[in-house]
């Protein structure tokens, strides 16, 4: 009530403790999309201007893979939970760590919504994480799949762009080559950071748990597994995201004119996406989209055109959706849904 008294007459505050913490969240999520639209302006503006002259039947393609994207990771995470949420609340969720993705590295943020929801559903802390573990897992053995089959049947390809990637849009020599060689440099001393202090927070984590409840979840986890609908919706949603971020990819080329293969960019962004999830930057920007134009190049496709498609790829899978998917983040954060 407005007098800040409940139905007992009993006083109490106006603005609970948490419900500054969800305020703070929500003005938290707003700056981050500031920063992040700020601190890449110029591609922002560089994209939006090639994208005007693109085929527009070809964006919409693009733009429905992403929506389909979204979709499939809902069915993934349906198929990694011992229980059954409603799927659009689910799908909800997962447009919010969509944005959490773009904030935090290597997934962390995603993870962290996920667990967040599935603990409001009344599962267990370790129940949340084998379940979220689970379905990281699946994505990794299915892109791993998916890298070794595409390699398999395109050797040839594959092996050209690994050795030597000119890097023709950005200049083959100065200051860009210079600030690319200091970026791989600081992204691996990050990445081995990250990878030391999450060991470390496991290892801890790993102590702190009782028997029964790890036995517990561990019945859990091979339950969902046993069952073919969870275990096809797993399986399923992880094999299709990396190949509907194939097609976003394509059709964006296809937008500016560029008739490469299907099959070549699949080969182009699993092996290049496979290599760049060992940086563990926000949403890998930066690492992915370079190593994108340096391998489309390689592949073929001129650097300008390289240059616009990933610029183009990234505004619909990344910086469109990200202030819709922050919004929609502080409305899961003041309804309690996370």
């Amino acid at each position: 009530m407005r007098d800040g008294l409940d139905r007992v007459g009993v006083r109490r505050p106006i603005f609970a403790a948490s419900s500054v913490a969800r305020l703070l969240s929500g003005v938290a999520a707003a700056v981050a999309v500031l920063v992040i639209g700020f601190a890449h302006r110029p591609a922002v503006d560089a994209g939006g201007d090639d994208l005007v002259t693109a085929d527009g039947e070809w964006l919409v393609i693009a733009a429905s893979a992403t929506l389909l994207m979204w979709i499939a990771g809902t069915i993934a995470h349906l198929g990694s939970m011992p229980l059954l949420p409603p799927f659009g609340r689910l799908f909800v969720v997962q447009l919010g760590a969509s944005f959490a993705n773009h904030v935090l590295p290597a997934g962390v943020g995603g993870m962290a919504v996920n667990m967040r929801f599935m603990r409001r559903l009344g599962m267990t802390r370790g129940a949340a994480a084998g379940a979220v573990g689970l379905n990281s897992l699946a994505g990794l053995v299915t892109h791993l799949i998916l890298l070794v089959a595409v390699v398999a049947a395109a050797p040839s390809a594959a092996t050209a762009l690994a050795p030597r990637v000119h890097w023709s849009a950005l200049g083959p020599s100065g200051p860009a080559t210079t600030v690319i060689a200091a970026a791989g440099v600081f992204g691996v001393l990050g990445a081995l950071t990250w990878l030391v202090s999450r060991l470390r927070r496991r290892a801890r984590g790993h102590r702190s748990k009782t028997t029964s409840h790890l036995a517990r979840d561990l019945r859990q986890l091979r339950a969902v597994l046993r069952h073919p609908g969870r275990a096809a919706a797993l399986w399923g949603g992880s094999v299709s995201a990396p190949l509907l971020h194939t097609v976003i990819l394509y059709a964006v080329l296809q937008s500016l004119g560029n008739l490469i293969p299907l099959g070549t960019v699949l080969l182009v962004y699993v092996v290049v996406s496979a290599a760049c999830a060992l940086l563990p930057a926000p949403g890998v920007v930066g690492s992915l989209d370079v190593a994108l134009v340096a391998a489309l190049a390689t592949a073929g496709v001129p650097s300008t055109t390289a240059l616009a498609s990933v610029l183009g790829y990234r505004l619909i899978t990344a910086w469109l959706p990200l202030l819709p998917t922050a919004c929609v983040l502080v409305v899961l954060l003041r309804r309690r849904i996370i």
